[in-house]
């Protein structure tokens, strides 16, 4: 690899500033789909994890460790989980499932299938850790993740781990290069996790000060509050870690950017998998980032950064993870294309999951707009839209548990809340609310295996096994030594096949109408005693009318139109007609609508 020192990389891209102009249009309301690697799929029983890497950093002893069977029950205990004695939620962070990249190879034409067009990975890169968000490099692929991770370990050990001219390729890395274009060849794109706040103890710059204290190389990469004095039998070492969290060391800062060093380590390993064959040509690399905990890292690396990327791949999507309104993130000057839309789950959380505590649509549309005013509009067209994801509940869990603050205590410390399996009411009801995901403006991001009706609490219960239809699982058997105190009971686990088609049916439709990806939008209707409202899509003729009702109530109005003659197909009953008006230049759409339903008008304009 080509080693450029870091003041002439910052020189090199901020000199091409305009390439920070560029847009990825391709990422204009496409259908996103997340994936948690170690949780998805298990294609290789050769390269699962052991027990001396999973439990490097734990102080308690662990005897006969193992992985857990795929498809095993969820609360169900393993020998050395009872071994080791605690209550249930103890060890589940120390549980291993398995899943890797062949895995994920093996289920693309899954996805193709089910109509997703882009993947957002959380952390591939090596770590202790099921989740990864506690990197031990960031030049290397998780050696669990692809077929040899013992060679892997002997390949990153002979190199110098700040020197990219010693970098090599690991089978998993090769295995991950491959996916880019496997996936690359189905049409779809790929965005991995860049975590650059922090890292994990193993990282190995953090280990280089762990070994050789004050005497470290490294020893300003970190927030270090104090060293440890080898003339005292106690180890003062001490430092900063992400929350407080010392399994997490931060990454220090100067003059609002990262340090020199891990800001060039970062600059390189950007370099390596954009452009893995450093040709210029980024279309064997990533296409693009998501970027965790955005708001923790300094301002002036972002922008030092972002101009990187977009000369690397001018069309690469650049995604932050920001809960709250940005607008500091996306403008004119700002450094990201898009963010995890929040907000927008926030939204549909009050309205279509809440229950006595439903907001008022009128409320609901003021939130949405108040996203647009934070925007430009182009870049709202980008925002994932998610509702769940790896740090939330379930979808199917959160309509099972209404009436809470979107993520909040959906855990074991809530007497009330129900970890069990949801009815097919609740699941009537997610019905309507992807269906508002996937018809509104921005980017639909599905959390893997929400479209099968997997349910769960929050961290980690949101993390289980994908449910694949080839697979066989035991019950899930819900007891009091979970921890909950409701949802007791006995539950079967396999995919719900009418979920799934419902889920592949709404994509489609999204794909084959432009005003659903590409259109403007316009609230024409919204009544807060019946809670119901429909909006307008619209892009060139393709015209599109979409109606809720999540009211226990049918009702009735009328949609005005700005031509005088349409035809009109209602895509769900396939009721279809004709639409004039005699005594002015407006139709009018009548449309009638049931509680708990929703209708999708596709309109064609035979006269203006």
């Amino acid at each position: 690899m080509r080693i450029i020192s870091l003041l002439l990389l910052i020189h090199f891209y901020c000199e091409s500033a305009v390439a920070q102009n560029y847009f990825p249009d391709w990422a204009k309301g496409v259908v996103w789909y997340q994936i948690f690697p170690e949780r998805f799929a298990n294609g290789d029983l050769n390269n699962d994890p052991e027990a001396d890497k999973v439990l490097i950093n734990e102080k308690k002893k662990i005897e006969n460790w193992e992985v857990t069977p795929w498809t095993s029950n969820w609360f169900s205990q393993s020998e050395w989980e009872e071994n080791a004695g605690g209550n249930f939620r103890d060890h589940l962070y120390e549980r291993r499932y398995g899943g890797d990249l062949l895995g994920v190879i093996n289920k693309l034409d899954y996805l193709k299938n089910l109509g997703v067009e882009a993947i957002y990975f959380n952390p591939v890169f090596d770590a202790v850790s099921l989740h990864k968000y506690d990197a031990s490099t960031f030049h290397h692929i998780d050696i669990n993740f692809g077929p040899d991770p013992r060679g892997d370990t002997k390949i990153i050990s002979s190199e110098i781990p700040d020197d990219p001219s010693t970098w090599k390729w690991t089978s998993a890395d090769k295995l991950f290069l491959q996916l880019i274009q496997e996936v690359h060849s189905r049409g779809l794109k790929l965005i991995i996790d860049g975590v650059f706040n922090h890292t994990g103890v193993q990282f190995w710059a953090f280990q280089d000060i762990v070994n050789n204290g004050e005497a470290s190389k490294y020893k300003n990469w970190y927030n270090i509050i104090e060293f440890d004095n080898p003339e005292t039998k106690s180890n003062e070492f001490d430092y900063d870690g992400w929350w407080g969290i010392k399994s997490l060391p931060e990454f220090s800062e100067i003059d609002n950017d990262l340090y020199p060093g891990p800001k060039q380590y970062i600059f390189h390993i950007t370099q390596r998998w954009m452009d893995p064959d450093n040709d210029g040509d980024p279309s064997d690399g990533i296409d693009g980032w998501r970027l965790d905990v955005s708001r923790e890292v300094p301002m002036g690396f972002w922008k030092d950064w972002s101009k990187l990327v977009k000369h690397l791949n001018p069309e690469a999507i650049i995604v932050g993870e920001l809960w709250e309104l940005s607008p500091d993130f996306i403008s004119s000057n700002g450094v990201f294309d898009a963010l995890m839309n929040y907000n927008f789950a926030y939204a549909v959380n009050d309205l279509f999951v809440a229950s006595k505590k439903k907001t008022d649509v009128s409320d609901f549309i003021d939130r949405l707009r108040e996203i647009d005013k934070n925007y430009p509009t182009d870049n709202l067209y980008i925002l994932q839209n998610l509702i769940s994801g790896h740090d939330t509940e379930r979808l199917a869990s959160m309509f099972l548990n209404p009436d809470r603050e979107y993520e909040r205590d959906a855990n074991e410390k809530n007497s009330d809340y129900n970890p069990g399996k949801p009815t097919k009411e609740i699941y009537e009801r997610q019905k309507l609310a992807i269906a508002f995901q996937i018809t509104y403006r921005g980017a639909p991001m599905i959390y893997y295996g929400d479209e099968v009706g997997m349910w769960g609490a929050d961290d980690p219960h949101c993390r289980k096994p994908m449910i694949w239809d080839e697979l066989k699982y035991e019950d899930e058997i819900i007891t009091s030594a979970s921890g909950f105190k409701s949802g007791l009971g006995k539950y079967k686990v396999e995919q719900n096949k009418d979920l799934l088609e419902f889920y592949k049916t709404m994509i489609k439709l999204r794909k084959e109408n432009s005003a659903f990806k590409l259109g403007d939008l316009e609230f024409v209707y919204s009544n807060d005693d019946k809670y119901s409202f429909a909006f307008k899509r619209s892009f060139g003729d393709d015209i599109m009318i979409v109606a809720f009702n999540l009211g226990e109530s049918q009702d009735e109005f009328t949609v005005h139109l700005d031509a005088s003659k349409y035809t009109f197909k209602e895509i769900l009953e396939n009721e279809e007609g004709t639409l004039t008006s005699s005594d002015s230049n407006l139709a009018e759409l009548q449309i009638q609508i049931s509680p708990s339903s929703f209708k999708i008008y596709k309109l064609t304009i035979l006269e203006k």
